[in-house]
């Protein structure tokens, strides 16, 4: 339990310290709503190098041009990640071909010493063959977790048990010119993402 709230308060120190940060000149506005909030400045997201799905380099120019959901999370991840997936999977099924296009969905993987390309393909696909994943870049993805404010820890078990890992379980949302534009809070059931999904990408784009 006590892990459990430090890394609640973690985030939401976190979360806070990146609101104060984001600049207050211009007309932009801070958006709230359902979970949903969008700061007045983008934030800038430092340049990475990770590997794909399908084992190839990722860069941030490959995630640009539309807007992204990112979420932290692990293949051997028992219930959040699954959940939030299939979630996320069934408010695409909704959008329209046109916001299809227009978004992206990338899992990046709190624990790049199990989630190989390999387990990720085969993984992600289950869901939608859509979404992507990123792995293989300890040092980009502690970078990362910090300017999406997000946190993430090693849980040992007794007995032999494997490793799982505590994760935030936020959607991190990057506009197409790959900057930290705001996020989604849980829970991400298609009854309450999806008129946030319609209003980001036909009203808040525009």
């Amino acid at each position: 339990m006590l892990r459990v709230t430090l890394l609640v308060v973690t985030l939401f120190a976190a979360l806070l310290s990146g609101i104060l940060a984001a600049p207050k000149s211009g007309p932009a506005q801070l958006i709230q709503r359902d979970g949903l909030m969008l700061f007045p400045q983008p934030l800038p997201v430092s340049d990475f190098r990770f590997i794909d799905e399908n084992g190839q380099p990722l860069v941030p120019a490959d995630l640009s041009g539309r807007w992204q959901l990112l979420f932290f999370g692990y293949t051997y991840c028992p219930d959040i990640c699954p959940m939030t997936l299939t979630h996320l999977n069934r408010s695409w099924k909704q959008l329209s071909a046109q916001q299809q296009q227009q978004l992206g969905v990338v899992m990046v993987s709190v624990d790049p010493q199990r989630d190989s390309a390999e387990s990720l393909s085969s993984y992600m696909d289950y869901f939608n063959p859509e979404f992507r994943a990123l792995t293989g870049n300890p040092q980009a993805l502690q970078t990362l977790a910090s300017e999406l404010h997000a946190v993430y820890s090693r849980v040992d078990r007794a007995d032999g048990q494997a490793y799982l890992m505590d994760h935030s379980a936020n959607l991190a949302i990057l506009d197409p010119q790959g900057r930290y534009r705001g996020y989604m809070a849980p829970p991400h059931d298609p009854q309450r993402r999806l008129p946030l999904l319609n209003w980001l990408l036909d009203d808040a784009a525009s």
